[in-house]
């Protein structure tokens, strides 16, 4: 599975347990993606092809079309991005990763708790 880190997200830290389990896992620095807007972002990924993306922005499920793309969005819903807060839940998604649909958005937020995102139930 090839999983692509946003932008908020840069900390090799971040990377090591996706790595540990044999998942490739690049973010949008190592791809020269930097600076790039949110849905021309979401299109290059989609493109490439990842099959998940993983960001703490949370209003990206509200501020961008995501239905037509077959990537798995997780959006982490916790109060700090310092690495050693988001370590746990990086390896609570390696758990979650098998179970997630192309074209899904879960939330996970800083107690663990794992929530499909449905617009029309915001």
């Amino acid at each position: 599975m090839l999983i692509l880190l946003d932008e908020n997200l840069l900390s090799k830290k971040l990377k090591k347990p996706f790595l540990d389990v044999g998942y490739t896992v690049q973010n949008v620095e190592d791809m020269g993606w930097r600076g790039t807007k949110d849905r021309e972002l979401l299109a290059l990924a989609n493109i490439f092809p990842f099959d998940v993306f993983i960001t703490s922005d949370k209003n990206l499920p509200y501020q961008q079309n995501l239905q037509n793309l077959a990537l798995r969005v997780v959006v982490l819903n916790a109060s700090s991005t310092r690495p050693d807060h988001l370590l746990p839940l990086m390896e609570q998604i390696i758990s979650l990763l098998p179970s997630l649909v192309p074209g899904s958005i879960t939330l996970i937020d800083d107690a663990g708790d794992i929530t499909p995102f449905n617009l029309s139930n915001s």
